[in-house]
């Protein structure tokens, strides 16, 4: 029980903070002039849930997997779980599905970038002496 609580509070916490983030980093990015040439779903997509929501979930929860080695599972439970309840409390969720899709996307690629990184897959080896 003590493990899955050291597991599952430091996702509940990064996903109320990432929540908190993502609501003005959305507001942020969505402020950005669109070109006239730009299609709107395109827009909508890359700069608008790609840097407002997926690119700020990617960082924190990433840094939180890293910083306090929880297991995945719980963790990313517990993300969830305070994502979608924290966002139905500052927007009511009338308009978060696509904010939660970003959001959700980011969380399993910062699992699987946790995984990956834990099992050194980026630590260079260096040349062997020849």
């Amino acid at each position: 029980m003590e493990v899955a609580a050291k597991s599952y509070l430091p996702g509940v916490l990064s996903g109320i903070l990432v929540s908190y983030v993502s609501v003005y980093s959305i507001a942020v990015c969505a402020a950005i002039a669109m070109p006239r040439w730009f299609p709107i779903a395109l827009w909508q997509v890359v700069v608008v849930f790609g840097l407002g929501a997926f690119m700020p979930t990617l960082v924190i929860y990433l840094f939180t997997l890293l910083v306090m080695r929880p297991d995945h599972l719980a963790s990313l439970t517990g993300f969830c779980v305070a994502v979608i309840a924290s966002l139905c409390f500052f927007t009511g969720l009338t308009f978060a599905g696509s904010a939660l899709a970003a959001i959700v996307l980011a969380s399993l690629a910062s699992t699987k970038l946790a995984e990956l990184w834990s099992n050194r897959s980026f630590k260079a080896d260096g040349f062997a002496a020849a």
